[in-house]
């Protein structure tokens, strides 16, 4: 990300298009030709050729030369930049701060908007370790015969997005949505770190009772579930503040396996308060108490 934001402030709007014909192209296959990405482009040969070389050499594509016409698909980088360049474009955000986080299915920075107001930034990398993971997300694939990285981390940052603007409307402890394009995602940020990384809590039993009431009231009030919910996916600062973050696996109450899910969540968080804080709870009662009235 921070090459793609290096980058960004040199590259010229005929690059840009380059790059945003080769992410049309990749909606059928991996690899775009050279004389598809022409098309799609809407360049003359000689003007696609000449921005290819450039953003090549800028490592923002990939060339496969092993069959009879030269191809090229986006990498990791030159989706950043596409996906930064329309923020900055929209006036979400305007710099780029530092990595304050890293997960297996993405990264977290800081960034700002023009108005100094500091947010954070959330980029998918499902697939980072292996591509054929992604095949395993049946739910995102579809009747698809042909799904590529991009659509996956994309359909996964819209996913999680709506889920929060959902959430943000009950004016709970969750991130408030600032905006998203592509695979990112921009909202609140919160000086905090994750539950698992305290070593005290000042009022552990509080934190236990505010996760358990937002929980209860997301379930209620908009029909949803977490669905991987543990103590390094909820952020609490100095002043006791939460949020409860990273709703990419959410399901609604009325899923098949909701009742088994939703289990699953609360006993993850009981359990730790209990060993970690030895708070005594009981997850069948506080599961009968979600059910609405």
């Amino acid at each position: 990300m921070a090459e793609a934001a290096h980058i960004l402030p040199d590259m010229e709007k005929e690059d840009l298009r380059i790059l945003m014909a080769i992410e049309i192209g990749m909606k059928r296959s991996e690899y775009v030709t050279v004389n598809n990405i022409r098309f799609y482009s809407r360049y003359p040969m000689e003007e696609t050729l000449f921005r290819l070389k450039k953003v090549h050499k800028w490592n923002l594509t990939i060339r496969d030369s092993s069959k009879s016409e030269v191809a090229y698909t986006l990498n990791s980088i030159g989706y950043d930049v596409l996906g930064l360049h329309t923020l900055v474009e929209r006036e979400i955000i305007d710099q780029l701060g530092p990595l304050i986080g890293k997960g297996k299915e993405s990264d977290v920075y800081g960034c700002m908007d023009d108005k100094k107001n500091i947010f954070a930034l959330k980029i998918y990398r499902i697939g980072r370790t292996s591509f054929k993971n992604i095949k395993k997300l049946r739910s995102f694939q579809g009747e698809r015969k042909h799904i590529s990285w991009l659509y996956v981390n994309r359909l996964a940052a819209k996913k999680e997005f709506d889920a929060l603007s959902k959430i943000y409307e009950l004016k709970l402890d969750t991130p408030k949505p600032i905006g998203f394009n592509r695979h990112i995602i921009v909202m609140s940020y919160l000086r905090g770190k994750e539950l698992a990384f305290y070593q005290n809590l000042k009022n552990p039993s509080k934190i236990f009772n505010k996760i358990i009431k937002q929980l209860k009231v997301i379930y209620q009030k908009a029909n949803m579930i977490h669905g991987d919910l543990g103590e390094f996916n909820i952020i609490v600062d100095n002043k006791g503040n939460i949020l409860i973050i990273d709703w990419l696996q959410w399901i609604p109450s009325d899923h098949p396996n909701a009742r088994s899910i939703l289990e699953r969540d609360i006993e993850n968080v009981c359990n730790f308060f209990q060993k970690k804080y030895h708070i005594e709870s009981n997850p069948v009662e506080i599961i009968q108490s979600f059910k609405k009235k």
